[in-house]
This record gives structure tokens, sequence and C-alpha cells, in this order.
């Protein structure tokens, strides 16, 4: 029996409907991998779980020693025989403690299962990964690791090795390989001991994480003095911490009381829960703090300008326009929907992205005696449309 014009219509619209679907759910869901980090080096990974048995959990119901995950980026030159790693280790528990913190739907996450980085499981540490610059990060809140993927693969394939701290309560979730599971919950600042007001509950749980990065400053000393592959790996001589968000303010604190940390890298950070004495001491090493112009006008940045002025040494200073404060997260690289929904700026997609991590790799090498000052001055005047300050200082565009 021959079909009906009508019928073939019918069937071509369908079909039409269900093409445009498809497309529509493979450019706002893209399955793709992480962008190529562009160095000379591949990137390995290690994930190791440290317990700190000299300070109890003051977020857990139980009794118990304060635990943390760490992820190690390195420099590597065989990756074979090695596993390239997911983006998310757990895919469902990641993505429904992402979408709960961050009030999205599940589904924007789906995706994200098959999403393949650069860096690869427990490769071998290449023959010149000795005694390299270690910069610790410390997420935002509550924000997890895995969201700076690039940023860490970007370091560490040209060189610098980068250790990732999984907050327990300050993450989204960390999940330890025994299944145990912490997941975030922001009105449990509360209960930390001393916290009468949220403020100080917020105030408290910063100290804590910079309590975290100087534990895993003491692990790096030990594990560079053991039998550890990575021995001899890092030079903790040359250690910089870097903190995004609420991670910015955790890494200002750890600077006033840890001398090993060498010099501060921060995006937009939150420094709201500083008091007058801590911001009066100014920053004493060098410093790069990169701020949205949404930032500024938020009360969780705190008193940024003021601190600056106080500071022996005068931090570089960058002002981004047409970037949001989840920019810094990757959130471009989960989905274009970030973007229409308001999350994300265009700064990031218009080379942004690459142009801070340039500058990021350019003010470490500038700080241990690699790169002159004319020279990084070079790499922060790339782009056109962003302020530069050296201290108070504007950086005048030649």
């Amino acid at each position: 029996m021959s079909r009906t014009r009508g019928t073939i219509d019918i069937a071509l619209i369908i079909g039409a409907i269900a093409i445009t679907a498809i497309g529509i759910l493979a450019y706002l869901f893209p399955t793709t991998k992480v962008p190529d980090p562009g160095g000379k080096y591949e990137v390995g990974l290690k994930i190791i779980e440290l317990s700190d048995e000299t300070r109890l959990d003051p977020f857990s119901d139980a009794k118990m020693s304060r635990r943390l995950i760490i992820d190690i980026w390195y420099p590597s030159d065989d990756t074979s025989g090695s596993r390239r790693s997911p983006w998310f280790r757990n895919h469902s528990v990641f993505v429904n403690s992402l979408a709960e913190n961050y009030d999205l739907p599940p589904i924007l996450f789906q995706h994200l299962r098959a999403v393949k980085t650069n860096s690869f499981l427990d490769a071998v540490p290449s023959a010149d990964a000795r005694n390299l610059p270690a910069v610790i990060l410390s997420p935002g809140t509550p924000a997890i690791v895995p969201l700076y993927f690039a940023f860490a693969e970007y370091l560490a394939s040209r060189g610098i090795v980068v250790i990732g701290i999984e907050h327990p309560y300050g993450a989204s979730v960390v999940e330890f390989s025994d299944g145990t599971q912490f997941h975030f919950n922001r009105d449990r600042v509360m209960e930390l001991p001393g916290a009468e007001t949220f403020e100080e509950g917020v105030r408290l749980s910063m100290k804590l994480m910079a309590e975290d990065l100087s534990f895993v400053i003491d692990k790096l000393v030990e594990l560079n003095k053991s039998n550890h592959v990575l021995a001899g790996v890092f030079d903790t001589e040359r250690v910089i911490a870097f903190g995004h968000s609420g991670g910015g303010g955790v890494v200002h604190f750890a600077s006033l009381y840890d001398e090993r940390i060498k010099a501060l890298l921060t995006f937009d950070p939150a420094l709201f829960v500083m008091n007058e004495r801590e911001i009066s001491k100014g920053i004493k090493i060098p410093a790069l703090i990169m701020e949205t112009d949404e930032w500024k006008e938020r009360e969780e940045s705190g008193r940024i300008a003021d601190l600056i002025n106080s500071s022996s040494v005068p931090p570089y200073h960058i002002i981004i326009p047409d970037a949001k404060h989840p920019d810094f997260a990757m959130l471009d690289h989960i989905s274009p929907l970030a973007n229409f929904l308001d999350f994300t700026g265009i700064f990031m997609k218009d080379g942004g992205e690459y142009y801070l991590y340039s500058v990021i790799h350019g003010f470490i090498d500038y700080v241990f005696g690699n790169r002159s000052k004319e020279e990084f001055y070079s790499d922060l005047l790339q782009r056109e449309d962003v302020r530069l300050f050296e201290g108070v200082d504007e950086i005048l565009k030649r």
C-alpha cells in the first residue's frame, strides 16, 4: 500500500523535530573534554587521602580527626598505561550536590559523565619534575576542586605542580575511598564553637580551612623525605596559595600565619570576615588579585581596597569587565546555558580564560626570578579591556 503525501509530510516533520531536538541538546549539553592545556608536558594526577591526627573536625557529628583529600597535578612525559581521569570521580554524587547547592536542575550536569580531562591517573612524573613551584588551591565555597581542572592542567603542563584541597564541609561534597561523604551545609557554620553570628561562623570555617592548607604543606615536606613516587617533585620553599571566593579568604588567612607561603593568587577573594587588625596588616608577600566588576559591589568582597592600601608589598590587581564571579570555576565548559542563565559573562569566551592563566604563569615566573618585571608587564598588557594596578597605582597601557 502506498503512503499518502500527508503521511510523508508528517514523518518528515517528526524527523526534523527530532533532529532539531538532538542538535539543541548537543549544543546545550556538549560531550567534550577539558580543553587541551597546551604545555610541553603531559599531565599526571594523583589523589591522596590525609588525616590530621592533631586536630578534631569541629563540623563532624562524631569525634574524629580532620580528614582531607588532595588532588595533585604534575608534569609527566609518559602516560602510557595510565587511565585518563574523568572530570568527576563519582558522577551522581557530584551532580546531585552541585545541582542542590547552586539551585540548578540536575539535568544540566548529566552529560558530564562522558567528559574527559587531559590528566592521567598515577602517571609517572617527568624526569624534569624536580623541585617545582607548588600552587596550593583552595576552591570557592561550595565549589569543588574538579571545577578548576583547566587551570590546574594549564600550569602542570608547563612545569608547575598544583595541589587542590578538598575541604570537608567547605566543598559541595567530599567523598573518601571508604564511601564516607561530607556535604556542604551553609547553616552548619553556626554550630562551630564560638560562632554567635553567621559572620563569626564563616570566619571560623575559613580559619579551619587555612589550617588545612598549612597541614598540606606539612605533608608535602614529609612526602619529599619519603620514598613516594612524588618525592622531590615539590619545592616547599616555593609555595603559592591560590583561592577563589571563600577560598580566596582562606589563603589570605593562611598567609597571615604561615610564612612558608611565598606568594598569593586570588580570584574574587571573600574578605568580609577579616577584622580591622588583619586588614591593617595588609599583604607582605607578592600577590596577584583578579577581581570582576560585579564582585566589587558585593558585600562578601570585604575591604579589598583597604587591604591593598595597607600592603607593604603592593599587590598586582586586575579588574575584569564582562565577567561574573562563577566564571573562574569553568561553568562555561559545562554548558552554554550557564551564560543564558546569566551565571557567566562574556570575558572567558573571548580568550579571557587563557589570558588569566598566562598572567598567572607569568606572575609565578616573575616571583621566583624566572621572568623580569618588564616581561610580566607585557603579560598583563595583552588585553585592552582590563584595568591593571600595582598597589593603588594604575598601570597605563602604552
